[in-house]
């Protein structure tokens, strides 16, 4: 059943939308299809999931002042977020004008964020920021994506069907279509940079061994794995004198000890996201 939390009670209208739902769309979330109708409450999950460290990196834009933004009418999607002025910010309860500065200056530092963080922050079902960046490897601008089918985004190494048909769904929404035009007009980063590019090609992790131990902050080992050998490195999983990286999470086991008595390099989880 599709999450549905937030929807207003909006009387008999609701019937023809679930009906062309059913019909029409059965792979689409039932949340887009009121979203584009019109028939939603403002949802604050993806305004604080644009902020988190992995996406947009917002600094200061946490869940208390997101639902303030929300609450007062100043923000209803996360393009809004760029046209907020240093007035609107000091109105809030408890933001003085140098925090409000901070935040606006957080906000425009966003702007600078590469298209596979911005991919990853639209909050596409099944589209993490590993899938994120696989696409981004293949569709070097968001216009590239948009316009891909089904079997262009299935194709891809990793991509299977059911992230496929979220992502096509995603596109065909008009309120996301106008989304992706707000963005760019804001400024933000829908497309490879040259430099991006050129190190997609390169592979920067090639020939180098990697070796994944202990629970990571936010990124399953799977997630890893496919992060390392997407870009060009190879996962193990016993540590050898050939082991070039350790990546330790919590709860490191033998792995750790004997990385060290060979003099292996360690990485934490944020130090191996800024080798890709």
């Amino acid at each position: 059943m599709p999450d549905i939390e937030g929807i207003y009670s909006i009387g008999p209208k609701i019937a023809k939308s679930v009906r062309d739902w059913f019909q029409n769309s059965s792979n689409q979330t039932l949340i887009d299809r009121l979203r584009e109708a019109g028939l939603q409450s403002i949802d604050k999950r993806p305004l604080t999931h644009w902020a988190s460290r992995y996406a947009l990196d917002i600094n200061g834009l946490g869940k208390k002042i997101v639902e303030q933004l929300v609450d007062q009418g100043l923000v209803t999607s996360v393009a809004d977020l760029y046209n907020l002025t240093l007035e609107q910010l000091v109105s809030l309860n408890g933001i003085g004008h140098k925090l409000a500065q901070k935040l606006l200056n957080a906000i425009a530092k966003s702007k600078t964020q590469p298209w596979s963080r911005v991919l990853y922050g639209l909050r596409i079902r099944h589209v993490g920021s590993v899938n994120a960046q696989t696409l981004v490897q293949t569709f070097s601008t968001i216009e590239q994506l948009a316009q891909a089918t089904i079997p262009d985004i299935e194709g891809i190494y990793g991509i299977g069907s059911e992230i496929a048909q979220s992502v096509w769904d995603w596109f065909q929404i008009s309120s996301n279509q106008t989304l992706i035009t707000r963005l760019r007009e804001a400024g933000l980063q829908l497309e490879a940079s040259q430099n991006t590019i050129a190190l997609d090609k390169i592979q920067p992790l090639t020939g180098k061994t990697f070796v994944i131990t202990g629970t990571l902050p936010t990124l399953k080992r799977s997630e890893a794995k496919d992060l390392i050998q997407n870009a060009g490195g190879k996962v193990t999983s016993a540590v050898s004198a050939k082991t070039d990286y350790l990546v330790v999470g919590e709860d490191a086991g033998s792995k750790l000890k004997k990385a060290q008595e060979l003099g292996i390099t360690q990485l934490t989880e944020s130090q191996l996201l800024e080798l890709l």
